[in-house]
């Protein structure tokens, strides 16, 4: 496989490899990508899950990870409304400053292991994505030119 299928923009690839690719066979080769990276989310956020017992049955930040398929066919993966932590998630992810009660600075809050987490976590697995999405597009490609 040629690394510029991984590296580059796959609906890019999609588009000018076949352009008879179905919004139903890009949402099928999406999906394929979108799982291995909630996989690796979900994997790093119960790596950091704390136990404690929220009030009011409140939902941990790792309970709350979903996704969503866009009409266009592409997958987003974010935190639920329902669960209310979105915006913890992106507290963690890009650091933040807390002040005191007469507005100096604590220093940053900026746990080292969630600094960029959210994009972190898909350049790690961008290769792995990139090679599911392929083998995926190139079934679906096989069976168009088999006639299955």
């Amino acid at each position: 496989m040629p690394d510029g299928i991984i590296g580059n923009n796959f609906d890019k690839f999609l588009e000018k490899a076949d352009r008879g690719f179905t919004l139903g066979e890009r949402k099928k080769v999406n999906k394929v990508g979108d799982k291995v990276y909630e996989k690796a989310m979900q994997s790093f956020l119960d790596a950091h899950r704390r136990h404690v017992v929220y009030k009011d049955g409140t939902q941990h930040l790792a309970d709350t990870l979903t996704h969503e398929i866009k009409e266009d066919g592409h997958y987003e993966i974010g935190f639920s409304k329902k669960g209310k932590k979105a915006y913890i998630a992106r507290f963690l992810n890009d650091g933040w400053r807390p002040r005191n009660q007469f507005g100096g600075p604590y220093g940053i809050a900026d746990p080292a292991e969630w600094n960029d987490f959210i994009a972190r976590i898909g350049q790690q697995n961008d290769a792995k994505m990139g090679k599911a999405m392929a083998r995926r597009a190139k079934k679906i490609m096989d069976e168009k030119a088999g006639g299955h």
